[in-house]
């Protein structure tokens, strides 16, 4: 088994009073969240809470009307689902949508000018 990286707790925290979240601090130091986890314990900045600000909404808000699923924009965002349920309700995908997307990844055909994956206005 490979030895752990190092993490410079310091530069942690700097990334941490960025903003930045576990995942994308993570990736940037290039070890695992549960490592940044254990890290931030050690530190005492163990609460993380990335705040829906405006900007991230509108941000949000612009994946969502691209198509984008929870749970893609929980992976690029960091935002959980439940508090992307909370802030725009009734726009996570519907049953059929997320069929109809894993039916078009099988078969290598997307038809990404369905009706269905586009929102009424």
């Amino acid at each position: 088994m490979p030895a752990p990286r190092k993490v410079d707790r310091d530069a942690l925290a700097a990334l941490v009073d960025q903003g930045l979240t576990t995942p994308q601090i993570a990736e940037r130091l290039k070890v695992s969240q549960a490592t940044i986890a254990r890290h931030r314990a050690a530190l005492g900045i163990t609460t993380e809470l990335p705040r829906m600000t405006p900007e991230r909404r509108t941000r949000i808000a612009a994946m969502l009307d691209d198509g984008m699923p929870f749970a893609e924009i929980h992976r690029t965002e960091g935002a959980h689902p439940d508090t992307l349920r909370q802030h725009f309700p009734g726009r996570a995908w519907t049953t059929q949508q997320r069929a109809e997307h894993l039916s078009a990844l099988r078969t290598g055909r997307p038809d990404w000018n369905a009706p269905t994956y586009r929102r009424a206005a």
